[in-house]
C-alpha cells in the first residue's frame, strides 16, 4: 500500500468520527436552547394567566418566585410547599402574592386556580384559570357567586352538602360537590402556604 493510499485510509477513518462529534455538539446545543426556552416559558406570565393576574392584582409587571427560604438556628432552609402549588406569582409594584394551585376535582388535576392573598393571610380574591371538570356541572365553580364564598377566608374552609351551618363552611353546588371541594382544597393550600412563608407556620387538610 502506497503512502498516498494510507493517507486516504486514515482520512476516511476520521470522517465518521468527526461527523459524529459534530452531530453530538449540535444536539447538545439544541437541548440547552430548548431547556432554557422551557424555563423561560415556565416563568413567563402571558396570555390568559396574565389577564387573570391583572384582573385580580391590577396592571403592572409580575414575577414568578423560584422559591422561598427561612432562617432559623443559624441555618437557611428552603420552605417545602405543597406539590399542588404550580407557581408563586408576585406583583412587582404592590408586592401582592398569588398562588397558582392545581388540584383534583372530579377529574385528575381538574382545576387550576389563581388565589391572591392579603397581608394577614386571608384570601383577597381568586379565579379559575383552567377547568377540565364536567361541562355545565363542574364548571359551575367558575361562577363569581360561588368563588366569593372564599374571599376573606383566613382559616380552613370546608364544603358541605346542603346549607352551611358554621363560619368555616361553604355550601356545595348541587351535582358538583367534588369540584366545589376541590376549590376549598386549593384555598386551604394557599392559606397554609402563605402562613408558612410569611406568618411562621400553618397546617391544612384536604377535603375528602
Amino acid at each position: 500500500m502506497t503512502m498516498e493510499n494510507k493517507a486516504k485510509l486514515k482520512l476516511s477513518d476520521l470522517l465518521p468520527i468527526a461527523a459524529l462529534a459534530l452531530i453530538t455538539t449540535v444536539i447538545t446545543v439544541l437541548l440547552v436552547v430548548m431547556e432554557r426556552g422551557m424555563q423561560a416559558d415556565e416563568n413567563e406570565i402571558s396570555g390568559k394567566l396574565r389577564e387573570i393576574c391583572v384582573e385580580l392584582m391590577g396592571e403592572g409587571e409580575f414575577t414568578v418566585a423560584d422559591g422561598f427560604f427561612t432562617s432559623g438556628g443559624g441555618r437557611i432552609e428552603k420552605i417545602e410547599l405543597p406539590r399542588e402549588i404550580n407557581k408563586i406569582i408576585m406583583h412587582d409594584e404592590s408586592g401582592a402574592v398569588a398562588f397558582q394551585v392545581v388540584v383534583n376535582g372530579y377529574n385528575r388535576n381538574g382545576l387550576n386556580l389563581l388565589i391572591v392573598m392579603n397581608d394577614d393571610g386571608s384570601v383577597k380574591d381568586l379565579a379559575v384559570y383552567i377547568n377540565t371538570e364536567t361541562p355545565q356541572i363542574g364548571t359551575k365553580v367558575n361562577e363569581r357567586d360561588f368563588l366569593d364564598n372564599f374571599v376573606g377566608r383566613g382559616e380552613e374552609v370546608r364544603v358541605v352538602r346542603g346549607t352551611s351551618r358554621s363560619d368555616n363552611e361553604v355550601a356545595a353546588i348541587t351535582g358538583a360537590t367534588r369540584s366545589a371541594r376541590a376549590v376549598a382544597d386549593a384555598v386551604n393550600i394557599a392559606i397554609y402556604a402563605y402562613d408558612l412563608m410569611f406568618l411562621g407556620g400553618g397546617q391544612y387538610e384536604q377535603e375528602h
